[in-house]
């Protein structure tokens, strides 16, 4: 069996050292999390712009082309 020992102050400094690393990483992990989920909101919003300025470009392009080239 093993043998106890009581816990000394330098013990404790290393568990309340070991509770507020575990807090922090903790909290960095929650701070993260909530940015990616921020920035997830506004990606189909980038991505339907995208589409809609190639559609308009797209458009342009035969608008263009049907009118000032079609005598070629």
């Amino acid at each position: 069996m093993e043998e106890t020992r009581a816990m000394n102050a330098d013990d404790i400094d290393e568990i309340h050292a070991n509770i507020s690393k575990t807090m922090a990483e903790t909290m960095k992990i929650g701070a993260e999390t909530a940015k990616i989920q921020a920035e997830s909101r506004y990606y189909p919003v980038v991505a339907f712009g995208a589409i809609i300025v190639s559609a308009v470009g797209a458009a342009t392009a035969i608008i263009v082309k049907l009118f000032f080239y079609a005598d070629s």
